[in-house]
């Protein structure tokens, strides 16, 4: 029997969680989605969020948490939802409590227990659970050489993008998902705060070691990479890369890819699917970005990704932050039919078709 579940605050950044939730776990039933005021999406079909197909789940706001409906509130910080304060998630998590709900809290910015957290845990002992940046070392490890540099004996997908909001974790989830459901066992390395609900790995703890050099982050990353690939033997290895692979221009920078760098040291990518906005999916552009890639992280691209977000262009070069809407999947569509005659690297729209097209390329292109 699944453990029913809401998520707070739903914003776009979860929707690939809310559409590939059941699949990739047997232990919680997603039952709702509940919004603040503020986000423009209570009332409305989850889907709405990225401008996507209907997903079948409204957002319902925060008002009244006593339907029987749900047990567990799931509050996440992501990308997306800085714009809440503490004091209102330590109002919701109260009211969630008071509604004999239990909470369970996922924070992977922060690699201890807020405050506010730790007196409502004293308050209510039993009732909260937290999930913070803490990366739990594979057992292999206990006995590994620190000092030297591994190398991988499996297949190693990296999934990027040119922006961190071009669907690089709705890619690798329904990849992760096709992969299960042919029997194939990947191994998951992603960004998401949600990672061990699904049983995959979550390695930005590791960036943000204060007491690491780069250097000293690769061999971390290496090491503790190799060790995963020793405990659960996986055929397969999926990375989302944590930044933003590549500075978008002048006007923003990314961070200059330097995480996804640095993953790319630690661990040679054999396969890169990048996800691109759908402006930029034209073939003369990704040629180029490929030739690029190969040397900056060690491979090509082997496909690409169309993303249905548009970047506001005016308001980068005003504000030096990337902004950015959602076309409609028509647009996407008819983008991917006018390039793909004359584009080397195959485009796919992974949100139409639940990855099942990329996921049959690689196939076809990989050898497990």
């Amino acid at each position: 029997m699944r453990i029913p579940v809401a998520l707070y605050p739903y914003c776009s950044q979860l929707l690939p969680i809310v559409k590939t939730f059941e699949e990739l776990q047997s232990k919680y039933a997603l039952k709702r989605l509940i919004s603040p005021p503020g986000f423009g999406l209570i009332g409305k079909d989850a889907g709405y969020a990225s401008n996507q197909i209907t997903v079948g789940m409204n957002v319902d706001s925060d008002c009244d948490f006593s339907t029987p409906e749900w047990e567990v509130l799931f509050v996440i910080k992501t990308v997306g939802s800085e714009s809440i304060s503490d004091e209102l998630l330590e109002n919701v998590i109260k009211k969630a409590i008071q509604s004999n709900k239990s909470v369970a809290m996922f924070d992977n910015e922060c690699s201890s227990i807020p405050e506010y957290i730790r007196i409502l845990q004293n308050i209510y002992p039993d009732k909260i659970e937290t999930h913070m940046g803490n990366l739990q070392k594979p057992v292999s490890c206990d006995n590994a050489d620190r000092s030297t540099y591994y190398h991988f004996n499996v297949p190693v997908i990296l999934v990027g993008g040119l922006v961190e909001e071009a669907d690089t974790l709705e890619v690798l989830l329904h990849l992760a998902s096709e992969f299960r459901k042919s029997g194939t066992f990947p191994s998951v390395i992603t960004n998401s705060p949600l990672a061990d609900i699904f049983g995959f790995h979550n390695i930005t703890p590791i960036f943000q070691k204060h007491d690491l050099t780069e250097s000293q982050k690769i061999s971390e990353l290496n090491f503790i990479l190799h060790g995963i690939q020793d405990d659960e033997r996986p055929d397969v290895i999926l990375m989302e890369a944590p930044d933003a692979v590549i500075r978008y221009n002048d006007f923003a920078l990314n961070g200059f890819g330097i995480h996804s760098y640095m993953l790319c040291q630690a661990i040679d990518p054999d396969y890169f699917i990048c996800c691109v906005p759908c402006e930029l999916a034209v073939g003369n552009f990704l040629d180029a970005l490929s030739a690029d890639f190969t040397y900056r992280l060690g491979c090509p691209i082997h496909a690409a990704h169309v993303s249905n977000l548009i970047i506001d262009s005016l308001n980068l070069i005003q504000t030096h932050q990337i902004s950015y809407i959602h076309a409609d999947l028509k647009t996407v569509r008819q983008q991917i039919m006018n390039q793909s005659k004359g584009s080397s690297i195959p485009l796919f729209n992974v949100v139409d078709d639940q990855g099942e097209a990329l996921y049959q390329y690689l196939c076809e292109i990989m050898t497990i």
